[in-house]
């Protein structure tokens, strides 16, 4: 039985960093929607497709994006922090089309670090603005704090977005000092692809 070898393209345009895998029943049609492009800028930036009518699962083509991804970085202690203290945030694709970021932190308790009771996770994109979002901790001891932030299919990862998780009172409204922190640069937002 022949199968089709996955068709992977050697690069991507500059404003097509991101990739996508096809998966059984993809059209172009499909993932144009996903990320809100014209299906003929989706075809024009993916030359190695050389009939968009005929996708085959594992294809990966060039889509909308300024960073390549899905990628993953590291978040830096900013400020001194105990032993085993460390996180990482994931870009990637989000359920319903566009993008979403996913932190994951190995953290104490907030109170740790002041009269605070939670975490915020928080992405900083120049030119468009800030996004955040609750973290939620694990019974481990210290806890594994996660969140996902989806982000409105009109914004778009770029580089030089600024990652920080810091600790937050949601009785006062009060933020803490960033206690992790990363800058997403097309050279540190390492792909699997």
């Amino acid at each position: 039985m022949f199968r089709q070898q996955p068709r992977v393209p050697q690069n991507c345009p500059p404003a097509f960093q991101g990739r996508y895998t096809v998966l059984p029943g993809d059209t172009f049609f499909t993932i144009a929607q996903i990320f809100r492009v014209r299906i003929e800028v989706l075809a024009v930036n993916n030359p190695h497709i050389t009939n968009p009518n005929q996708l085959f699962p594992e294809d990966v083509l060039c889509v909308p994006s300024f960073i390549p991804y899905p990628c993953c970085t590291i978040l830096y202690p900013r400020i001194s922090v105990p032993f085993g203290t460390n996180g990482v945030a994931n870009v990637n694709f989000a359920p319903r089309g566009g993008q979403a970021i996913s932190f994951a932190a190995t953290l104490p308790h907030p109170t740790t670090f002041g009269n605070f009771d939670m975490y915020t996770g928080e992405i900083s994109i120049p030119g468009i603005g800030g996004f955040g979002n609750q973290l939620y901790g694990n019974p481990q001891d210290p806890p594994v704090w996660s969140t996902r932030i989806d982000l409105p299919t009109a914004a778009s990862i770029m580089p030089n977005s600024f990652l920080v998780i810091r600790p937050f009172n949601s009785v006062t409204g009060r933020s803490g000092a960033i206690i992790l922190e990363s800058i997403i640069r097309s050279g540190n937002c390492q792909s699997q692809q």
